[in-house]
Parts: C-alpha cells; structure tokens; sequence
C-alpha cells in the first residue's frame, strides 16, 4: 500500500509539472540550443520522466521483486489519470498535444519496461547449480 501511495505522489507532481519550463533570462538564453530547450515545456517531462524512472528502478532493485515496481508504476498511473481529465472549473492539466501523449505513454511504457524486465539473478544462479551438477564447477563452501 505504501508503494502505491509513494507512486501515486510521484505520478500526481509530475503530471502536474510535466509541461513546466524555465525562465530563459541571462547566459542560457544567449545559447540558442540551450535557450530554445529551457524555454519550451519539455524541461518538465524530461525532469518527470528521469524522476519517475528513478523511482521505478530504485523499487525494482532494492526490491529485488518487479511487484513492488508494478504496485509503484500503478501508483503513478493511478495519479496521472485522476488530475488528466477536465477539472470542474473546465482547466486541464494534460491538453492532448504532443507533450501531453508523450507524457501518457512514456509512463506507462516505463512501468511496463520496469516490471516485465527478467530477473537475471535468478538465471545465474541456475546456471551455477546446472554446473555444479555436472560437476563442472566448485561449490562455493568448497573453496577456501
């Protein structure tokens, strides 16, 4: 439950921030190309799509069980959903532009990706145990 909670933070802050930008005032705003980046609203969902990431691989490996990181990406579109609709004054906080589909589907793809990724720990260990069978390999408490 707590893991959902924690996602469904990150999900509502960052859809809310997701078409933020910054202010182009000063030395950034005399670099074209950095300029033109800060000034757009991609600012926002490239900082929401490394926090939400980061969150989601930090679950899956501490973890080590890709349903923590699925009841965390849950969490997240649980959130997104909730606030992407028209709100009751008519504001909305996801419009469908490029942004806002980007934004949609780079979450869901992520919590996707995160908890569908196998688990290669696992297949080491059977690889070793396969070995050690066939007597290949030592036992680890047989070496010294």
């Amino acid at each position: 439950m707590a893991l959902f909670v924690v996602g469904a933070v990150f999900g509502l802050a960052t859809t809310v921030t997701h078409a933020s930008s910054f202010v182009t005032t000063g030395w950034p705003a005399s670099i074209p190309v950095l300029g033109a980046f800060l000034g757009s609203g991609w600012v926002g969902l490239v900082l929401g799509v490394i926090a939400c990431g980061g969150l989601l691989l930090a679950v899956r490996l501490l973890l080590h069980d890709r349903w923590g990181a699925l009841v965390t990406g849950l969490g997240m579109l649980a959130g997104m959903v909730v606030i992407s609709g028209m709100g009751p004054g008519g504001s909305v906080i996801v419009p469908n532009d490029l942004a806002g589909v980007v934004w949609t589907w780079t979450v869901a793809g992520m919590v996707l990706l995160v908890a569908a990724w196998p688990d290669f720990s696992r297949l080491r260990r059977l690889q070793h145990e396969q070995r050690v069978r066939a007597g290949v390999g030592e036992r680890p408490a047989d070496t010294l």
